[in-house]
């Protein structure tokens, strides 16, 4: 009898201590962060604000994207931010007049240090008056033709960006980086041939002097560091380790140093200066 009376007190005492530790065991939210508005299926129109958190006991940073036709393939860049929010607050300001109407995600990751991360996605409708669908391929019977008369006229192409065309056909083409003055030039010969204002390092993240050469082009890289993982970072040209030129899509700060080391440009101009260089293009880098 007192061994029963021992094992019921003993088993009694264990079911209270394991109650405790449940009630002591802090609860954790199912993701890193959250959007808060817009609410799910949503349908926008005009300027919008997007509210949200983001917050990890490792976090790095969050990025804001629209995955247009909810396909991670067409994910449009919208922001970021290097600090954890950890009560909603705004997270952008985004207008919904630049994108094409239709069924589309909101894509919130939460970017740990190890760099791996939480994905939040919300889905919403852009319902602009007068904005175009967003663009599905069709396959067309041999007997159909387009109607001339209900045809769409494409969207008018971005100013495109000039060289000059009078430098000798036989001068070098090099590149210079000038950090002092955020400025980049591309010569050809003795010729400046185009000049734009960059963005090179962040205090932290130093451009390094130097002279180099283009070694590796890509039209498309992703690009990951200790507190940044960019997905289609779009005309890159690698010309020391990992420093590259390359477009930037996610800021506007041109002019003023904000990079982790790389040089940026914006997109279209980028563009342009990945079609004249080639490999081994002479890269000059001065303080």
């Amino acid at each position: 009898m007192t061994g029963w009376l021992t094992q019921k007190v003993w088993r009694a005492a264990l079911a209270a201590l394991f109650l405790m530790v449940l009630a002591a065991t802090p609860t954790f939210a199912q993701h890193d962060g959250a959007i808060s508005t817009p609410k799910a299926n949503a349908t926008l129109t005009g300027t919008v604000t997007v509210q949200g958190t983001a917050q990890h006991p490792t976090f790095r940073k969050w990025q804001l994207d629209l995955l247009l036709d909810g396909d991670p393939n067409q994910a449009t860049f919208l922001a970021l931010g290097e600090k954890p929010v950890a009560s909603t607050a705004d997270l952008t300001t985004w207008d919904t007049t630049l994108y094409p109407n239709g069924e589309h995600l909101l894509r919130l990751r939460v970017v740990h240090s190890n760099l791996n991360y939480d994905e939040i996605f919300v889905p919403v409708t852009i319902a602009n008056a007068g904005a175009p669908p967003t663009a599905k391929p069709e396959v067309a019977s041999a007997e159909e033709k387009p109607d001339v008369a209900t045809e769409e006229k494409p969207a008018p192409a971005p100013t495109p960006v000039v060289f000059r065309t009078d430098a000798p056909a036989d001068g070098e083409r090099w590149i210079e980086v000038d950090i002092s003055d955020q400025k980049l030039i591309a010569w050809q010969g003795d010729v400046p041939v185009f000049e734009t204002i960059v963005s090179t390092g962040k205090p932290g993240f130093r451009t390094l002097p130097g002279e180099f050469a283009i070694y590796l082009k890509f039209e498309k890289a992703r690009m990951r560091g200790v507190d940044y993982d960019t997905p289609d970072v779009p005309w890159t040209m690698y010309y020391d380790g990992d420093f590259a030129i390359h477009g930037a899509y996610w800021h506007n700060n041109f002019g003023t140093p904000v990079s982790h080391g790389c040089v940026n440009l914006r997109v279209e101009e980028a563009k342009a200066l990945y079609e004249w260089a080639s490999k081994g293009t002479r890269v000059v880098v001065k303080e």
